[in-house]
């Protein structure tokens, strides 16, 4: 294993796991392939949460231990170090690990970033003096690493509207944790989506400031399932099974938002009432190359990644693609 693999690693070792849930009883488990998936609590996880209680996993044959973690570069690390067969994150930790050859590759997308539909703000406290991109300058940013893909948007929607996005200073916290840490002060800047986003709104405490997320695209794939290229190449019709399910349970909650509404709140510890009121994620059924390679694009643009790449080299085949438009 090379210096930077190991590196990429260790970033965040050590980092707990909480939320099991299992979508069989014992005694029908016995029949079933168990698999350990590793996801972040945010509203997107009804894509796994509905077909794990609705049966749709055991019909394809898998039992699902599913493990909530607060930090997409964790989940890729307790993957590639065997924690869990498959892991959900955004994209931009999924380029950074390709570019330094962790073996990691996409098996299904996730959410889909639709301005049209944000779910995705810029948020300030209600109080605060911050109006405008420049007076966001040298100011704190929560976040769940530097060069995650709210701090990279946000520095350049700051760039785009006059400010200096280089001068924001990130501090490490998980979304969980960050509409806290603006109420209290310890920050003065963050992106959520929903449900901690809805629970920001909900509170009263904070301003909407921006779509930081624009400043890729106006629709764009968010976030996305991956393996490593080990798993998938021994496990495929596991991944197969994985991938339809999620398929068909993406397809189902996107018509019918209001029954996710308690897992939901239950898998992110989130009130179902505030979540009801809020907006919903809108998860990607399929994906086009053009939706993977505007982000990716815009990942070497802003050095998250030194190389640029065909979205294509980060698929495997299972990916369930659709035409650009």
């Amino acid at each position: 294993m090379t210096l930077q693999r190991r590196a990429f690693i260790n970033l965040t070792a050590g980092v707990s796991l909480g939320g099991f849930v299992s979508s069989a009883g014992s005694a029908e488990a016995q029949n079933l392939q168990t698999v350990r998936v590793l996801s972040f609590p945010s509203d997107a996880a009804k894509q796994i949460l509905y077909p794990m209680q609705a049966g749709i996993f055991r019909k394809e044959g898998l039992q699902i231990d599913l493990s909530a973690m607060g930090s997409g570069a964790a989940i890729i690390a307790a993957v590639v170090g065997g924690s869990a067969e498959f892991g959900a994150g955004s994209l931009f930790p999924v380029f950074s690990a390709y570019g330094h050859g962790i073996p990691v590759r996409m098996v299904a997308p996730i959410s889909i970033y639709d301005t049209d539909h944000c779910d995705t703000w810029l948020l300030v406290r209600k109080d605060s003096p911050l109006h405008t991109a420049q007076d966001l300058n040298g100011k704190i940013m929560g976040a769940d690493n530097p060069n995650d893909i709210y701090v990279v948007t946000t520095r350049a929607w700051m760039d785009q509207h006059g400010g200096d996005g280089k001068s924001i200073r990130p501090l490490a916290l998980n979304a969980s944790e960050q509409l806290a840490a603006l109420d209290q002060g310890r920050i003065d800047l963050v992106v959520l989506k929903p449900p901690f986003l809805t629970l920001a709104i909900g509170s009263g405490l904070v301003r909407v400031l921006g779509k930081p997320l624009d400043v890729i695209a106006p629709r764009f794939l968010l976030s996305c399932w991956v393996a490593t290229t080990d798993y998938i190449e021994k496990n495929p019709q596991t991944v197969k099974a994985f991938v339809a399910g999620l398929t068909e349970g993406g397809h189902y909650t996107n018509h019918h938002q209001a029954e996710t509404i308690d897992m939901v709140a239950q898998f992110s510890k989130q009130d179902p009432t505030q979540i009801r009121a809020g907006v919903r994620t809108v998860l990607a059924e399929s994906v086009s190359l053009a939706d993977i390679q505007k982000p990716l694009d815009f990942a070497f643009r802003n050095g998250v990644i030194d190389k640029q790449y065909d979205a294509k080299v980060m698929l495997s085949s299972f990916v369930p693609m659709t035409k650009a438009v």
